[in-house]
């Protein structure tokens, strides 16, 4: 399993707050399985977190050469939305997934602006675009076909691991997955109360959806990201009302 969306350099953003905290992390990972990931620390111009790409290289070599496991470590962003996003990452400033042309993208969860869609259109322009954990967005919840905007341009949606055992995200996203929405779950691991752990989501897809679905997700599909290759395509189709159930 590959896992493209976690919080591991330690005090960087809200994730792992110390360098045994992050390790203890990567070895609950190899139990479960993950045999590669990419660790992606919070960026926000206008928050709390705005640690630059060079202090963060220099954070996670520091990491990676601490770690003698066998998970193979990779570097990123978690990228708030913001107009100054196209600038930062043609400087350098921020950071794609592991290299890639790829890169992920947070909203706030309770309020969508128009203007956002035209970010994500000049980022577009030079970048693949995956949106980080919609299931957890308000106005997702409200309605998922609120995603058929970013869908329609081509962006990607990665879920997160633990939104499908949780009543408020599970109702939302189980239809967004049948329905083709969904390209990728990752772990979003910040702590051991939202752990690295993919293996019981992954079951679970599997029992429900069948070994093709589940492999899209954690494995061929994160590892198309990081080997900088484009996604097969995946159809993907409008959620009637009568999908809005929780999964059984």
């Amino acid at each position: 399993m590959i896992d493209i969306h976690s919080h591991l350099i330690p005090g960087v953003d809200d994730g792992s707050q110390s360098l045994e905290e992050s390790l203890s992390l990567l070895k609950q990972a190899e139990q479960d399985g993950i045999t590669e990931l990419i660790t992606t620390p919070h960026f926000m111009k206008n928050g709390e977190f705005r640690m630059k790409a060079p202090e963060l290289v220099q954070r996670f070599n520091e990491l990676k050469q601490v770690y003698k496991g066998p998970i193979k470590l990779h570097l990123g962003n978690e990228l708030y939305i913001h107009p100054d996003l196209p600038e930062l990452l043609e400087k350098g400033e921020v950071l794609t997934l592991a290299e890639s042309e790829t890169i992920l993208v947070e909203f706030p969860f309770q309020d969508y602006k128009d203007e956002y869609d035209e970010i994500l259109y000049e980022l577009a322009l030079r970048y693949r675009i995956i949106i980080a954990h919609p299931e957890r967005y308000s106005y997702v919840q409200d309605n998922p076909n609120f995603c058929l905007r970013w869908l329609n341009e081509g962006y990607l949606l990665q879920a997160n691991q633990n939104s499908l055992f949780k009543k408020e995200t599970n109702k939302t996203l189980i239809p967004m997955i049948e329905h083709g929405f969904i390209s990728f779950i990752a772990s979003d691991a910040h702590n051991q109360h939202r752990n690295l752990m993919l293996k019981s989501a992954i079951q679970l897809i599997t029992n429900e959806l069948g070994e093709e679905k589940a492999r899209l997700l954690f494995k061929e599909n994160p590892k198309a990201v990081i080997n900088n290759q484009k996604l097969r395509n995946s159809e993907y189709k409008k959620i009637k009302k009568k999908s809005f159930l929780f999964w059984k």
